[in-house]
């Protein structure tokens, strides 16, 4: 007898890759062997020379390549976003990892509390095997910090958000930060589902607090977008 095929939940993975062969194929399985999966898992390749997009494609039959030149992690999320037909999204980096019950736990949040427009989840940090140990620091465990990797997020706020920036680096501190802006509904799920990589090549590893940078980066870039939204109304009621 042939099993059953498991339920998919209606969610697309976008997973931004630049030169990342050596993770990808782990984190595309770590997001197809959730117990309950994704409908789809779209991998945009940002440019890559090292074979990333053949890996991933070579990695499950169930996951769509989209090849371009390098434009920035933004420009890649925004290409994996409109490949998508989804009622939720969720993204996730080349290097990163999903526990198995992320997205059935955020989902369930989301059935509980249907005016919630994201779920996140709790993270822990891991530290690479090849990494240079003298150009990383400690991993953390047990964070809750509004992660890209770390959420599950309504299709509809996207649409509402609009693109992400073209920038290499804080496009998510800018694009949540209009989140924020708009008074988003949003809910952490107190268990660690989102396993996030340590090693020579990311941000965290040459950041002393990775964690508070990017909450005081949606902080401030969220005043400074009330402020400029404040501005230029004045702007248009002077005489």
């Amino acid at each position: 007898m042939t099993s059953a095929p498991r339920a998919t939940a209606p969610v697309t993975v976008v997973i931004a890759a630049m030169d990342a062969a050596h993770y990808i194929g782990d984190a595309i399985r770590s997001a197809l062997d959730q117990t309950l999966p994704p409908e789809r898992v779209v991998v945009v390749d940002d440019g890559s020379t090292d074979g990333t997009a053949d890996v991933a494609e070579a990695t499950d039959p169930r996951v769509t390549v989209l090849r371009h030149e390098h434009r920035g992690v933004g420009s890649s999320r925004n290409a994996g976003i409109a490949a998508a037909d989804t009622e939720l999204l969720a993204f996730l980096d080349a290097d990163d990892l999903w526990r198995p019950r992320k997205l059935e736990l955020q989902l369930a949040a989301l059935a509980a509390q249907p005016h919630l427009d994201a779920v996140f989840c709790l993270m822990d940090e891991f530290l690479d095997a090849s990494a240079d140990g003298t150009a990383t620091r400690a991993p953390r465990t047990g964070v809750a910090v509004p992660l890209s990797g770390a959420t599950l997020v309504r299709r509809d706020l996207v649409t509402r958000l609009g693109p992400f920036d073209d920038d290499a680096v804080s496009d998510w501190v800018r694009w949540w930060a209009r989140a924020r802006a708009l008074g988003v509904e949003e809910y952490f799920v107190p268990e660690v589902l989102f396993l996030r990589r340590i090693h020579g090549r990311n941000n965290s590893a040459t950041h002393a607090d990775a964690h508070g940078d990017v909450l005081l980066g949606i902080a401030r870039e969220h005043l400074r977008q009330r402020r400029a939204s404040g501005a230029g109304g004045e702007e248009q009621t002077r005489p």
